[in-house]
């Protein structure tokens, strides 16, 4: 896989440019667990705080990152179990939730803008309502957080659950599997092949997702209407025209629910659910825009 320094041209030099970006890694213990944290820019500056999605990692974010690196302290962590933190025996959203806190007052950070990308929002409603005093700002990334009664329903079945522990005989052969879940093309090509190439890890079995593959048979989620109804904190949406799940009548509901206003919903056209791969200088820009309101 030629990526790094891309030496026929594969990717733009914007790309490579934000993807060799210097950041520093730290781990910060989350009751007994260490959880993988890394950092970009001055600690001087506000903090942004990015929390990815299910089976995803840090190095999801590394191609946007940079773009904020200038004027803020950008931070993003591993939730247990995926990406380069330690696995438990059990997870669940109030755990990840106890995360973020540990991962905020072990760095000594003063009220991180929270930016959440789907299963990382679901667990940013139930952070910002149980530790009011450390959030007064979350954005979602198409993230779906509450659903009408039908819909909740349908999509309770379709949680993936024997994927993450396939082992492939070579991390080129890994990376061939590698899909997005929910399936979405990509037209950034060079994006998703570094995303699949930043998550895999050698075993003697072979190469295998960082993915802890028990996470679905002990994960434990919440109803979110009354955590988004009472959250306090200044509340903002990104997500997908073409969105998989952020469908017109989920966008519908959630909006009647949380009672956000116009002005609070950032659309990207022609992005599906897993925007910032597939649309990143125009997440960029949304994202840029919502923290000047």
């Amino acid at each position: 896989m030629l990526i790094g320094k891309n030496p026929l041209g594969l990717a733009p030099e914007w790309f490579i440019n934000n993807i060799e970006y210097p950041s520093e890694q730290l781990s910060i213990d989350s009751s007994g667990v260490k959880i993988n944290v890394r950092t970009w820019g001055s600690s001087e500056k506000k903090c942004l705080l990015f929390l990815h999605g299910f089976n995803a990692h840090t190095h999801w974010w590394d191609h946007v990152i940079p773009e904020f690196a200038n004027d803020y302290f950008v931070i993003a962590m591993d939730f247990s179990g995926m990406g380069d933190s330690e696995h438990r025996e059990a997870y669940s959203q109030e755990t990840y939730a106890d995360e973020v806190k540990d991962v905020i007052e072990g760095l000594k950070l003063d009220k991180p803008i929270i930016v959440a990308h789907s299963m990382g929002g679901h667990v940013s409603m139930i952070f910002g309502n149980k530790y009011k005093d450390l959030c007064d700002e979350i954005i979602l990334v198409d993230s779906t957080i509450v659903l009408p009664p039908e819909k909740a329903k349908e999509m309770s079945s379709r949680r993936p659950t024997v994927r993450l522990g396939v082992a492939s005989p070579t991390k080129e052969d890994a990376i061939e599997r590698f899909r997005l879940m929910p399936p979405q093309p990509c037209e950034l090509d060079f994006v998703l092949k570094y995303v699949a190439e930043t998550s895999y890890r050698e075993t003697e079995e072979g190469w295998k997702l960082k993915s802890d593959p028990t996470i679905m048979k002990t994960y434990s989620y919440l109803d979110q209407h009354e955590n988004l109804t009472n959250l306090n904190c200044k509340l903002s949406l990104i997500y997908g025209q073409l969105s998989q799940l952020m469908t017109q009548e989920t966008l519908d509901y959630f909006k009647y629910v949380s009672g956000l206003s116009d002005d609070r919903l950032h659309m990207i056209p022609g992005a599906m659910h897993h925007l910032f791969l597939d649309k990143p200088k125009e997440f960029v820009d949304s994202l840029k825009q919502v923290l000047a309101l």
